[in-house]
């Protein structure tokens, strides 16, 4: 299980991980934000879209990471949102720069990274967050292992790896990989994993062997993939505006591309295989057909038609 820290410890260990020339400046710094009032919190930032950037299916519902909200969402299939939980919205504080989220291995909530604080998290059904490690880089996607443990895409020194992260904050390397970024489990005791650097998708086995599955054209920067079937897998790329599908022997085709995407990044595969994904830039969670039509579920402004 994951620690529950108060703010101010929490910034200390953070501020652990900053270069020694601005360790003195980050401590008066926190210093003076612990006496700075909390920011309001407007009513769409405690329970509407803000800038989704991930989502997960989960119990009939999806669950949503903004990154602008700081926070971790529940939206209903009818567009309605709420808040699961919630940073402070300050620099260096718990879910300040959410970035994914999974199921937690052990069914017990959700567990969410955060490249922000350098930090991966465990968020129970009831909303209370804790910390797992700050021993991650710049995590990036999450897939689960086993029963205890999680695997995390890392731009780990500018470079990147996939890390093995146990939910007791156990961290190590599992695979060396540049510019990871989704990563799903294939079905078939192994991963999938998307390189935007590459702009390329890889199978990764449980060993940590890595072969190529597709690369280049027409992927343009893939962002997440999601196992559509049992040999499909769909991978959202925002600079192409686009969502391919892509078998296991390499062949990519595409599924939606254009308007009303913009730039699609989180993706999940919801009830009765629904295929879902989360636009930052249109502010939307989208529902995709087998066709590729796309229909807004729930938006900044509001539900979607």
């Amino acid at each position: 299980m994951g620690r529950e820290m108060s703010t101010l410890s929490f910034r200390i260990e953070v501020a652990r991980r900053i270069p020694g020339w601005a360790s003195g400046l980050l401590g008066v710094v926190c210093a003076m934000m612990l006496f700075l009032p909390s920011p309001a919190i407007s009513e769409q930032e405690s329970g509407g879209l803000s800038y989704p950037v991930d989502i997960v299916a989960s119990d009939g519902s999806m669950v949503v990471a903004d990154f602008k909200a700081h926070a971790l969402l529940r939206v209903d299939l009818d567009g309605s949102v709420a808040t699961i939980a919630a940073g402070e919205g300050l620099p260096r504080t718990p879910l300040y720069g959410i970035r994914s989220v999974v199921e937690a291995p052990d069914g017990e909530g959700w567990i969410v990274a955060d490249p922000g604080t350098f930090g991966i998290y465990r968020v129970s059904p009831e909303g209370d967050l804790s910390l797992i490690t700050t021993e991650v880089d710049i995590p990036q996607g999450l897939a689960v292992f086993d029963e205890q443990s999680v695997l995390v895409s890392d731009l780990r020194g500018g470079i990147g790896a996939i890390l093995r992260v146990t939910l007791d904050g156990v961290v190590t390397v599992f695979a060396e990989l540049g510019s990871p970024k989704g990563i799903v489990a294939d079905g078939d005791d192994g991963f999938v994993v998307v390189s935007h650097g590459q702009r390329a998708l890889f199978h990764l086995s449980r060993e940590g062997h890595i072969s190529t599955i597709a690369s280049g054209a027409p992927f343009d920067f893939p962002h997440d993939v999601v196992r559509l079937d049992e040999d499909t897998f769909v991978v959202s790329d925002g600079y192409a505006h686009a969502l391919f599908k892509v078998t296991r022997s390499g062949e990519v085709t595409v599924l939606a591309q254009g308007a009303p995407l913009v730039s699609p990044q989180g993706i999940a595969l919801g009830p009765d295989n629904t295929l879902l994904v989360v636009d930052p830039q249109a502010g939307s969670v989208f529902q995709i057909t087998e066709e590729g039509g796309v229909t807004a579920i729930a938006s900044v402004t509001g539900v979607g038609g």
